[in-house]
């Protein structure tokens, strides 16, 4: 066939395609031409699959529609010239999804999705690189008011109906820290949830993240269903009824608990309010008053140990090497430690290895939580070469405790549907008389806590699943308060009755006295408080049944805590902490102290402590005290984007890992002696400030600068550099023509000076 005939055939499909959309009522928009990249994708078939290209040319909008669509909302960079794009569907909607790229470096990408049937946009994702000489630092250039005003437009016009039954939400931005240095960007992130008949459904929305560097949309996302099955609000219980069930069937509960800590940082165990350890949140039937699981999965600690090489070698050394402080510490504690082959007949007479099993690896771990434990760590597995499982067992490498053992069956065993052989009341009993048996003394110190059925394969779909095993835990107690970061946790075999696997964990730590804590009432009421009950649609799931589908999710209407930003009380002042124990601010509100009203330093001292850089005590500032050096040197670390952790084992003063880290960065000059209780005065503070910015190369040239202050020859010669710096960078601001170098700076002062400095680093 000549290039004639081909010609013809092309227009006549064309023509005939052109007649059916017409025919099928398509909608035909004017649009104009797409650039090449994108023009490619209708030439060269291997741009988007032709399945999806057939599925999307059944709808209202074409692909080179969608194309408009989107460049019209959105503009497209110009270095990504790459293009392609796919066709998705579901039960409710279909989609172009369009990616513009770059396949060289450094990369970068576009995504947007428009829907096939509506030409509305779904989401939107950008990521470039920043360009030559773009750097983020200091405060963000716009703030989350002037971005807000920016995302709500945007909604507004790409989903005007939807954007009409939504509300804002309170946010949760990520703000890394502000730092005069290198730092990344800005996001506010804007949740508008929808509304139906009056009652959020935060279910669905329409998201949108903004860059508070650049004020760009970055991610553009709408969830929403087509749903009719809201429950009518009419019959729902008051309020207050919700309320009475929260205090009498999921009031928060005493606890002890210890934040996580890294290796050598004391964290200490602390007495708090949480809700009860089966229960993540509080979810209540607002039609029938029973509270509900919303629970979509569960937390349960295995007692499987990590992979691990071989056992170590022995190395010897012609010649002695003098140990520093901390290896002749590490010996020390080694000097402790019980020999590999004692622990290993510790681990074989505890467990039962099969005969056939072979040792595979032995070594020695350090609890990165504790500094003072360690365990001997061993494995075997089948040694005639069959895939017959293997076994694992941890003991105490100080008193030769068995810690953990798990057991690893052929895996083609989890492929077969369970033979259930033993009740969860006979597992039950199978796991207490092993800790009865093996740990006495601890048993009379724990209480039962949950049995969960492991759920097995399920073969037949239609079939309800069956337990593989029970997990089981038991819960220590010390002075009548749960501490369910310690106790027992095995699982028991439903068809063998065998212990699968078994952990204890029990640490060595100082239990405050509970004596003064607020009651349980007290402490349900400032739950309540933070986080108030509020009506609202949500969809329960139930659980996941191994390969079973899940049941269809059923939209309730509710009693629920949508904007709890926290996850427990302080035990004592019923403040609310998070997970690390720490003090939060509560959504919305800006740390405030009671001594800075009226005081014109209060906004810099208010945007430090939310950012925090600076913080007080009793809810005071104490503005108008004379600022320390070391309360200085905390400021200037944290203002660079640094917050060094406590000294190891919490034996240094406070300040000593900042002096650390200030020297490291350059605020202090190496070898400079601390001076930590000293007052600073303005020339300290140039100085520090300064040097901060990293520019103690070009103040050090003193002679260089003319200073026109009145009282120039009061500054130290070495530092007249840094005064004359800080002034013309609008760090420190003359007073009537004086610098005032020997002038004590106040708390308020510094932290006025360090606004200037975050400001200055844009």
């Amino acid at each position: 066939m000549n290039w004639r005939n081909w010609t013809a055939c092309i227009v006549g499909s064309c023509f005939i395609l052109g007649v059916f959309l017409l025919h099928q009522g398509v909608a035909v928009a004017e649009v104009a031409p797409a650039d090449l990249k994108e023009a490619e994708t209708f030439e060269n078939g291997a741009a988007i699959n032709q399945k999806a290209a057939a599925d999307g040319a059944r709808y209202a909008v074409s692909l080179e529609q969608a194309i408009q669509i989107a460049r019209q909302a959105f503009a497209v960079p110009g270095e990504l010239d790459q293009f392609s794009s796919g066709f998705s569907q579901s039960e409710q909607n279909s989609f172009w999804n369009l990616r513009w790229y770059r396949n060289s470096e450094p990369g970068g990408e576009m995504n947007v999705k428009v829907d096939a049937g509506t030409g509305e946009i779904w989401s939107m994702y950008k990521w470039l690189p920043r360009g030559p000489g773009v750097v983020y630092r200091g405060l963000p250039r716009y703030s989350r008011e002037q971005s807000e005003a920016m995302a709500a437009a945007l909604a507004q016009k790409l989903q005007p109906g939807r954007f009409g039954e939504t509300s804002l939400q309170p946010g949760s931005d990520y703000v890394p820290p502000l730092s005069v240095n290198e730092r990344e960007q800005v996001e506010y992130n804007f949740y508008y949830a929808r509304y139906v008949d009056g009652v959020i459904y935060s279910d669905n929305g329409i998201s949108v993240a903004v860059n508070g560097d650049t004020n760009e949309v970055i991610r553009f996302d709408v969830n929403w269903e087509e749903a009719r099955d809201f429950p009518p609000p009419a019959g729902k219980i008051a309020p207050e009824q919700a309320e009475q069930v929260f205090y009498s069937e999921s009031a928060p509960e005493l606890y002890y608990y210890r934040p996580y800590a890294p290796y050598g940082v004391e964290a200490p165990v602390q007495l708090v309010y949480k809700l009860p350890e089966s229960r993540r949140q509080v979810v209540i039937d607002a039609l029938t008053g029973e509270l509900l699981n919303n629970e979509a999965s569960y937390n349960y600690k295995q007692a499987s140990m990590p992979d691990g090489a071989g056992g170590a070698g022995n190395y010897l050394f012609d010649q002695a090497i003098r140990l520093n402080p901390a290896e002749e510490d590490q010996v020390d504690r080694l000097k402790n430690v019980i020999p590999q082959d004692e622990a290993l007949k510790i681990a074989k007479s505890a467990v039962a290895i099969p005969p056939k099993y072979v040792l595979t690896s032995s070594r020695l771990e350090q609890d990165y939580s504790f500094k003072e434990n360690k365990s001997w760590e061993f494995s075997w597995q089948a040694g005639d070469g069959s895939d017959d499982g293997g076994m694992d067992v941890s003991v105490n490498a100080v008193n030769g405790e068995l810690v953990a053992f798990s057991r690893r069956y052929n895996r083609y065993e989890d492929l077969k549907s369970p033979v259930v052989k033993f009740s969860d009341e006979e597992a039950l009993h199978i796991a207490e008389d092993y800790i009865e048996k093996n740990q006495p003394g601890r048993w009379a110190q724990v209480v039962f806590g949950s049995l969960r059925p492991v759920q097995g394969l399920v073969i037949d779909p239609l079939e309800e699943p069956r337990p593989r095993a029970y997990a089981i835990n038991y819960t220590r107690v010390t002075n009548g308060v749960k501490f369910p970061q310690n106790g027992f946790d095995l699982e028991v075999n439903s068809a063998t009755g065998e212990i699968n696997s078994y952990r204890m964990t029990w640490w060595d730590v100082q239990f405050p006295d509970p004596q003064g804590v607020i009651s349980q009432e007290a402490a349900a009421d400032n739950y309540l408080r933070e986080a108030p009950l509020t009506l609202g649609y949500l969809r329960t799931w139930a659980p996941e049944k191994s390969v079973k589908p899940r049941e269809e999710g059923k939209v309730h209407l509710v009693y629920y805590q949508p904007n709890r930003n926290f996850a427990m009380l302080d035990a004592f002042t019923g403040r609310i902490l998070d997970e690390e124990g720490k003090t939060v601010t509560p959504a919305g509100e800006k740390e405030s102290f009671s001594d800075l009203a009226g005081h014109p330093a209060r906004e810099a001292v208010e945007l430090l402590a939310e950012a925090g850089i600076v913080t007080g005590a009793d809810g005071r500032f104490r503005p108008d005290d004379p600022v320390t050096q070391a309360e200085l040197i905390a400021m200037l670390v944290k203002s660079s984007g640094r917050s060094p952790g406590a000294a190891a084992g919490g034996k240094e003063p406070w300040y000593r890992s900042y002096y650390d880290t200030a020297e490291l960065l350059g605020i202090i000059r190496a070898g400079e002696k601390p001076e930590p209780d000293a007052a600073v005065n303005r020339e300290d503070l140039a100085r520090l400030a300064v040097q901060t910015m990293g520019l103690y190369n070009v103040a050090r040239l003193s002679n260089i600068y003319v200073l026109d202050f009145q009282d120039a020859n009061d500054i130290s010669e070495n530092l007249r550099g840094h005064a004359a710096l800080s002034v013309a960078l609008g760090l420190i601001k003359p007073v009537e023509g004086k610098f005032e170098p020997k002038a004590v700076v106040t708390r308020a002062e510094a932290a006025e000076t360090i606004v200037r400095l975050l400001i200055n680093g844009k």
